[in-house]
């Protein structure tokens, strides 16, 4: 038993280390611009997800996500947008850089005047030829660090919709106007 827990916490071990050297080869700017909402021009999310890899193990694919539109497909609303990381194995050889169309169904949307919030589910989707398993994230923008966002008023309207009963195509139509705006210069 002792043996078995030590296996596992090298493991967790290379795993963490992995997923901190992806973060460098995703390009850490880039990251660190994704959180700390530095383009207030985009929804954003930091994704993760895991395979299998050749060798039995767990490979991972870290990246950030910018959600360029929403389409509903079979009745839900899905996220639609740009994936770039990179995804390695669990030896932490880098496998390649993700560059690539992404699509994860949303629920539990909120939006203020200044802030938009949405739950991102767990998806399968294959990335360079491999499949994996997207964990549920959330995705945002928040203005409440800059000025008065260009999107303002669509960011308002769309917590009108939420306060109130609407569709699949309702939300994703009042989504996609914030996106505009937000990608408007």
């Amino acid at each position: 038993m002792r043996g078995a827990k030590r296996m596992t916490l090298m493991k967790t071990k290379r795993l963490l280390t992995l997923a901190a050297t992806l973060v460098a080869l995703c390009g850490g700017a880039a990251t660190a611009a994704a959180q700390d909402h530095d383009d207030p021009n985009a929804i954003t999310a930091r994704v993760h997800g895991t395979f299998v890899d050749q060798a039995g193990g767990l490979g991972v694919l870290a990246g950030d996500l910018t959600v360029v539109r929403f389409e509903v497909r079979s009745g839900a609303v899905m996220a639609i947008g740009a994936i770039v990381g990179a995804l390695a194995d669990s030896a932490g050889n880098v496998l390649g850089a993700v560059d690539q169309e992404l699509a994860l169904p949303i629920a539990n949307v909120a939006s203020t005047c200044n802030q938009l919030r949405m739950d991102l589910g767990a998806a399968d989707v294959e990335v360079l030829k491999t499949p994996v398993r997207f964990d549920p994230e959330v995705a945002g923008f928040d203005s409440r660090d800059g000025t008065t966002p260009k999107a303002l008023a669509v960011l308002c309207a769309a917590g009108t919709l939420l306060r109130d009963s609407h569709t699949s195509d309702a939300l994703a139509a009042a989504l996609n106007q914030v996106t505009a705006a937000m990608a408007a210069k």
